[in-house]
């Protein structure tokens, strides 16, 4: 292979890998919303999930996560929500948080390391 058809097929990879290594580090805000038809009538269940940079944390209390400019903060010991944090995260790490509540009212927050 001479040196010029290396150099191209070199700068092909990196212009087709680039765009899915950036998105993988862009933070993420969403909520999505169901309906749920029931015996006793029409339900909503929502999720929220983000995905940032952890700010601050105190385990068992509270979690502050940056995502692009904002920060958002969660409660980790509310009696009214039933709360997983995996043991990995730590301050600097990248997370995913989902907070949802189910159509029979139900409120979890789960928050998880994001490669």
């Amino acid at each position: 292979m001479n040196r010029n058809t290396f150099v191209s097929a070199a700068l092909s990879c990196l212009l087709v890998a680039a765009p899915a290594v950036l998105a993988q580090d862009k933070p993420m805000e969403k909520t999505d919303e169901k309906k749920v038809t029931t015996t006793q009538g029409t339900a909503k269940s929502t999720d929220h999930t983000v995905v940032g940079t952890v700010k601050t944390y105190t385990a068992g209390k509270k979690i502050k996560v940056l995502v692009g400019k904002k920060t958002h903060s969660f409660v980790l010991d509310s009696k009214t929500v039933m709360t997983t944090v995996d043991p990995s995260v730590a301050v600097g790490s990248k997370v995913k948080v989902v907070e949802s509540k189910n159509a029979d009212g139900t409120k979890t927050l789960s928050i998880t390391p994001e490669s």
